[in-house]
Parts: structure tokens; sequence; C-alpha cells
């Protein structure tokens, strides 16, 4: 079976096995057991991960830190993005991030950004901001799918903070150089 993806490495000769086991990992004061993907040598017993297992790992460590620092999950954030009904490049061109971000968010390859994270909530809280945002971005406004199931996405990880009985806004530059106050 020389030359086998299946073939060891090290030894040449033996067959590798893949195997998940419980490994416990801290963050921020705060541990867990994840899934850690490797594979075993059934020759030389050697442990080695190959690309997709490292992949993986790095994936739940990622969900796990965002889990403990309240952010939106991978899953909450392609949730999000899909009730706003928007794919993943226009997602970049009105929130930012680059046009492989939202990709990147939702497979939990990287976390987003504490900013990120706001603004997304933002957007799915306040129809009139994410509306803003389209225009900003030049992307024509479309009716978002049901403002009222936005709420099904648990927005829980995130200290609750009591809200303002006033929202000072600039209107838009088109309108009025000035500020306003809402409500």
């Amino acid at each position: 079976m020389k030359g086998s993806q299946n073939t060891c490495p090290i030894c040449g000769e033996g067959n590798l096995n893949a195997k998940i086991s419980k490994n416990i990992v801290e963050y921020k004061a705060h541990s867990t057991q994840l899934d850690t993907h490797y594979s075993v040598c059934d020759t030389c017993g050697s442990e080695q991960a190959n690309s997709e297992q490292l992949r993986a790992n790095k994936r739940a460590m990622v969900a796990f830190k965002k889990q403990i620092d309240g952010l939106l999950t991978g899953h909450e954030v392609r949730k999000l993005r899909e009730q706003l009904g928007i794919n993943q490049a226009e997602a970049a061109r009105i929130f930012g991030g680059g046009p492989v971000a939202f990709s990147k968010y939702e497979s939990d390859d990287v976390a987003q950004s504490e900013a990120m994270d706001k603004l997304l909530r933002l957007a799915i809280s306040v129809p009139s901001a994410y509306t803003q945002l389209l225009l900003n971005s030049g992307i024509e406004d479309r009716p978002v799918r049901g403002w009222v199931k936005a709420k099904q996405i648990d927005m829980t990880a995130q200290p609750q903070k009591p809200t303002v009985s006033r929202v000072i806004l600039k209107s838009h530059p088109q309108l009025d150089s000035g500020w306003r106050e809402a409500g």
C-alpha cells in the first residue's frame, strides 16, 4: 500500500486509522472537552493529523472561543445572513470583512470581531439600521424574511443592556447636513 494516502508517512509500512478522542482545552479561565481528530499508525503507533483533521480541531476551538466571548456562532451568523436574504458576497459588501469573511465566520474558521458581531445583531434587530447599511453599500433595499422571526436567533450570549429611550441619528447627507433626534 505504499503511496496510498492511508499509508503512514513516518514508517511507510502501516496504515493510518482515524480516531477521535476528548481533549480538555482552556480559554479565559473556562475549560471544556472538545473532540480531537487524528490518526494512528497501526504499525509504528505514531499519532498525526491530516489537514482535514486539523481543520476540524481548529473549528471546534474557534467555536468554543466564540461561545466564551459571547459572539454569534458560525451557525447563528449563517442563519442571520439567510434571515436578511443575502448571500455571503453581499454580506461582505454590506458589513465589511472581506470577500470570504462570511464563509470563514459561518464555518468557524475565524471568529468575527466584537464590532462585527454587534453590527450583525444591530442589523437584525433594527430594520432602519439594516436599511441604512444597504443604502451605504449600494445594494437595493429588499424585504427581510420576517423581522419578527429575527428574535428566534439566540442573542442571549451577550449581556442584555437597558434600552435607551432617546437615540441621536445622523440624517442622510442628501436630505439634511445636520444632526437630529429620533423618537
